[in-house]
């Protein structure tokens, strides 16, 4: 038994070597096979023909200084301040101006700076002012450009403003030039109107007084209780400015819309100063440039014309008439207007005996709506 197992494991040793030394010849075998692939491809590819090898260029020698970029236009920029540029005067008052006068008059713009300027641009605020052209002008240092301003006219009594600004190249702020008048009959009232808002102000004194100094006489007022202060028609002389009292206590449930005082000045037949109270004035139906009109003084029983202008030109007015028994009122003919409407002419006549002031209520039945407005007037024989 013994000898059986000895024996055993001599052939198991025998066959344990047998198979380890074909292993390691399998290795090596694989190993040799391998190295000859790699030298047979590497002979291979020493056998095929070579590019031939680009000669390289010298290396340029590095200049250290900076390489100036070469000229060309640069972007502008400006500087966020006005320009040197004043304007002589600094603001333009056209005074007191005749209803639908225009104002004409000139500034000089002068250049304060070292350095010549370029006017680029020159807008009015609104389009009632026009002005010369001066864009792309260049103003030398020390030098001044002439720039001409009008101010349209307007119907309506007041306060009337307008500006420009002035730009200039390589700065961003504009300057500012203030354009001023006052339109206004020979004869004011001031202040131009009363203000009732809350029922304020319901009794009070305006001054009624000549822009040009001249005396004239009150001869009739209307609108509540109004009466001239220190001064007695039947024996004092005629003053250029008066002290006017008023009282609307009475009327304050239904309050006017202007009082109303009438002159014998040349030009100002009937002044007026609007009453202004609680809720929007009540305005046309259709967009009209003035929806008053003030026919100064006119006779009785003779025709006057009184001009509206309707701003939509596709409204065609077919007549004009009151409900007012003091005068006749037609239409007396239309025309385009130059600003793109149409001016409406009406034929007012005042009534035989008909004397003092004519405030008329004027219907002009349209092929839209009717345009409720008004002719005021003195009339006198």
């Amino acid at each position: 038994m013994i000898q059986q197992t000895a024996s055993y494991r001599k052939r198991i040793g025998v066959g344990c070597c047998a198979l380890l030394a074909a292993v390691v010849g399998l290795f090596s075998w694989n190993s040799a096979n391998s190295w000859a692939i790699q030298d047979a491809a590497q002979s291979a590819k020493s056998a095929q023909p070579t590019e031939p090898t680009k000669p390289t260029e010298p290396t340029k020698p590095v200049d250290p200084t900076p390489q100036a970029k070469p000229a060309g236009p640069r972007p502008t920029r400006s500087l966020p301040t006005a320009p040197p540029l004043v304007s002589e005067p600094a603001a333009l008052d056209f005074g007191f101006l005749l209803p639908n006068t225009p104002g004409e008059g000139t500034v000089l713009l002068r250049n304060t700076g070292a350095s010549p300027l370029t006017i680029n641009m020159v807008l009015p605020s609104c389009k009632c002012t026009t002005i010369s052209d001066l864009v792309g002008k260049e103003i030398a240092p020390g030098a001044a450009i002439e720039l001409q301003i009008k101010l349209d006219g307007a119907p309506a009594t007041g306060v009337r403003r307008s500006s420009l600004k002035i730009s200039v190249d390589g700065f961003g702020r504009a300057i500012d030039i203030a354009v001023k008048a006052e339109v206004s009959l020979p004869v004011r009232i001031v202040p131009p109107y009363i203000n009732t808002v809350e029922q304020k102000n319901l009794s009070g004194r305006v001054v009624v007084e000549s822009i040009d100094q001249k005396p004239f006489r009150i001869l009739s007022t209307l609108g509540g209780s109004i009466s001239v202060e220190g001064f007695d028609s039947a024996k004092d002389e005629p003053r250029n400015s008066y002290i006017v009292a008023y009282d609307l206590t009475a009327l304050r449930d239904a309050l006017p819309p202007f009082i109303f005082i009438e002159t014998d000045a040349p030009g100002a037949g009937i002044v007026d100063a609007r009453v202004r109270q609680t809720g929007a004035p009540k305005k046309p139906m259709i967009q009209v440039s003035d929806a008053r009109c003030n026919l100064g003084t006119i006779a009785p029983a003779l025709a006057a014309e009184a001009k509206f202008t309707i701003a939509n030109a596709a409204v065609m007015v077919e007549s004009a008439s009151t409900p007012c028994a003091d005068a006749l009122v037609t239409l007396a003919r239309t025309e385009p207007s130059k600003e793109g409407g149409t001016n409406v002419f009406v034929t007012v006549t005042p009534r035989s005996g008909f004397s003092g002031i004519l405030v008329l209520p004027i219907v002009l039945k349209t092929s839209t709506r009717p345009a409720e407005l008004e002719v005021i007037a003195s009339v006198r024989p």
